[in-house]
């Protein structure tokens, strides 16, 4: 989610914390003012120098931690934004894998003892007040990069020097956790957006290449294991060769022993030869084969550090799996889609939206398939409510802004003419809507002869309802009234629908 998106989901009051965290100047704003003036200084607030700034951190070890185990849970998210209580698991769960790794007597085998026992005294002296500074942080990580340690070493040292998140070991609250994004609210690096999917904490994607750089993160976990899992096994021997870790086992163990030893992305792709990368950029849809050593493992990354990448375990069925990616699906995303191996040729792509759209009717809404004969009909049927009326679907997959072109038009006049039974609404999913196809949704309800409902959603607002309403609603099923409605269902109209038949 860009700037200029994650604005439009938020209130005055969020909206004025980002304004406060560049500019005292103005006095305060109202909601749309305050957009302007975000928008109109947003190459200030996303300057690499000033998240830089800002994230300099003088203070208790335990604080610093917290906030940076914070970022990390949400540069690791889907699409960089999470709710308040994923960003608590996500940072309970980071710091107790720390303190599980620690406790192990082989937590750092695959570091230079000595080395460790080096970074281990430093960091005892300097730890020995609970103040950390800045200097002292950079002088630290400076250290252990001079001794060839990785960044969980550092952590592990720290869990084993009883001072991981913080002495005793005892891992940050909630209440923690809500005041290190609040804070980090204020410095104009996380946005608050309240009015979207019952609160979501994002980092701007303008913002996250230098929180990576700050924290020094090349890919997120994910990423990173989704990375290794494209190299082949000779390949992944020659990444552990370079890096003095021992060679043999399957291929999920030399990945797992290349990301616990914390080889970073770069140093491992720097140890293939050109060929190989070669082959790795041209075997991921979309990157480019040519340039330099160096250009290709800058493309590599940014590839991968840029992937949706959603925690779908190899067993789920395709219906769901596809769920999971409707978003992409609906915009043809190839890119994510091949690299995660949703689809693996682009042909299948309308297959799995429709697939995945009856997934999300039947399984997410609770609402029963209606089977309809022939092939020359909409993409899905549901009936509407306890009448004998019906809500039809079509998808439509496409790159770019859905415009509701007049061939569609007669597409959907013949399939609701053609219902047997009267067509109470007629929705078409899209990955975003121009506000143009509004004349032709009023067209279609007009020339249709039964009064139709004709409804444009996006994928995204449809996945956030069928998400969102079980939590407003003690219904077993999904009341159809929220869709039922002429025109565009936007966020904000399907939230104000929800209230309403909910």
């Amino acid at each position: 989610m860009r700037v200029a998106e994650a604005i439009e989901l938020m209130t005055k009051a969020m909206l004025q914390r980002v304004v406060d965290s560049f500019t005292k100047d103005f006095p305060k704003p109202d909601e749309e003012r305050a957009r302007e003036i975000i928008l109109r200084n947003t190459g200030e607030l996303t300057d690499p120098q000033r998240i830089e700034a800002v994230l300099q951190f003088d203070g208790r070890l335990q604080d610093q931690i917290r906030q940076t185990c914070v970022l990390e849970a949400l540069i690791g998210s889907p699409d960089y934004s999470a709710s308040e209580l994923d960003v608590v698991e996500r940072v309970t769960q980071l710091q107790q894998e720390v303190l599980d790794a620690a406790a192990s007597p082989q937590a750092l085998r695959y570091e230079d003892a000595r080395s460790v026992e080096v970074l281990r005294a430093v960091m005892r002296v300097a730890i020995g007040d609970a103040v950390v500074t800045t200097q002292e942080l950079e002088l630290l990580r400076v250290l252990r990069e001079c001794l060839g340690l990785s960044p969980l070493a550092m952590r592990i040292i720290q869990a084993q020097l009883e001072h991981f998140p913080r002495q005793g070991n005892v891992l940050h609250t909630a209440a923690e956790c809500r005041e290190a994004l609040l804070s980090l609210q204020r410095c104009g690096i996380v946005f608050y957006c309240n009015r979207a999917n019952g609160g979501l904490y994002v980092i701007p994607e303008e913002i996250v290449p230098s929180v990576r750089r700050v924290l020094g993160i090349e890919l997120s976990p994910h990423a990173w294991e989704k990375l290794l899992s494209n190299l082949t096994v000779a390949q992944l021997a020659t990444i552990l060769r370079a890096a003095g870790l021992p060679e043999y086992g399957t291929k999920e163990t030399r990945i797992e022993r290349v990301i616990l030893a914390g080889v970073k992305p770069s140093a491992a792709l720097e140890s293939l030869s050109n060929d190989d990368l070669y082959n790795l950029c041209a075997s991921v849809p979309g990157l480019k084969v040519s340039g330099s050593k160096v250009t290709k493992i800058s493309r590599i990354i940014r590839h991968f550090a840029h992937l949706v990448i959603r925690d779908v375990a190899e067993e789920t069925p395709p219906g769901e799996r596809y769920y999971q990616y409707l978003m992409e699906l609906a915009a043809r995303d190839r890119a994510n889609l091949l690299t995660n191996r949703i689809i693996t040729k682009d042909r299948e792509i309308e297959g799995a939206f429709e697939e995945g759209t009856r997934f999300l009717f039947s399984e997410k809404l609770g609402l029963e398939l209606q089977h309809m004969d022939g092939t020359d009909h909409a993409d899905g049927c549901v009936l509407f409510g306890k009448t004998n009326e019906l809500l039809l679907w079509d998808n439509k997959s496409k790159e770019t802004v859905y415009t509701f072109p007049p061939s569609h038009l007669r597409q959907f006049k013949r399939y609701i003419r053609d219902a047997e039974q009267r067509v109470s609404c007629f929705l078409i999913i899209v990955p975003a809507v121009a506000d143009e196809a509004l004349s032709n949704a009023l067209r279609l309800k007009s020339e249709c002869g039964s009064d139709t409902d004709v409804a444009l959603v996006t994928a995204e607002d449809l996945v956030w309802v069928a998400e969102e309403w079980r939590e407003r609603s003690a219904r077993d099923s999904f009341n159809l009234e929220v869709l039922n409605a002429t025109g565009i269902l936007t966020r904000t109209v399907l939230d104000q629908r929800m209230r309403l038949f909910l």
